[in-house]
């Protein structure tokens, strides 16, 4: 998978454009759950926005950083004041390739990042995150999705195989189906214990843990 750093820059404004702030609201619904944690790796952060909320949500949080675009981490980074920038370990790589170590952190963070990967790769994706989970940890999850009929369902998938285009054109992405990332995390063992969706279903963000407790 290639780098998002061509769009970096733009990503705000054309994400804006396409969903005002339906995709900031899926984003953020959930940050108030990580407000006791005391480490936290965000996977696919984008432009810093996610890291920067959850800052100041968590005040006792440190955050590993990871994402694919030396871009994308610049703009977090310069989101930062310095003393909050000092809790952030930035990484620039691939999810796929990152070391985590096992039950290292108490919350996985994953913003509009699994629909980048195929099946397969969720599935070892979901597996090495999750064991860097500690007994109890959260896994907050926002994505788009297909909803399961109606008007809704035959304007998500047009709108979906758009922006599958517009990516695989501006990033190289390879990819060009929505994975069951939902679906694979209950098959490791993951439980919802919240979740929203938005505009008609196109949107879906959830609380998952391997307990049931309440988030």
């Amino acid at each position: 998978m290639k780098s998002f750093d061509r769009v970096a820059r733009i990503y705000q404004l054309l994400e804006r454009a396409a969903f005002g702030r339906a995709l900031e609201r899926a984003r953020f619904r959930y940050l108030d759950r990580l407000a006791d944690c005391r480490e936290i790796l965000i996977v696919g952060e984008g432009d810093g926005r996610v890291l920067e909320r959850l800052l100041s949500i968590a005040p006792h949080a440190s955050v590993r950083c990871i994402d694919s675009s030396a871009a994308m981490l610049d703009l977090a980074r310069r989101r930062l004041e310095t003393t909050a920038r000092m809790r952030v370990q930035f990484e620039c790589a691939d999810a796929r390739a990152a070391d985590v170590d096992p039950m290292a952190c108490d919350a996985v963070v994953t913003m509009f990042l699994l629909d980048c990967f195929s099946a397969q790769e969720v599935v070892r994706l979901v597996d090495r995150l999750g064991r860097g989970l500690r007994p109890n940890g959260l896994w907050l999850f926002a994505d788009f999705s297909i909803p399961a009929a109606g008007w809704h369902r035959v304007r998500a998938k047009l709108l979906v195989r758009f922006l599958y285009a517009f990516f695989r054109w501006q990033t190289g992405l390879a990819v060009r189906e929505l994975p069951p990332s939902e679906d694979i995390l209950r098959d490791a063992g993951f439980h919802v214990l919240e979740s929203t969706t938005l505009r008609g279903g196109l949107l879906r963000t959830a609380v998952y843990s391997r307990t049931r407790r309440r988030a």
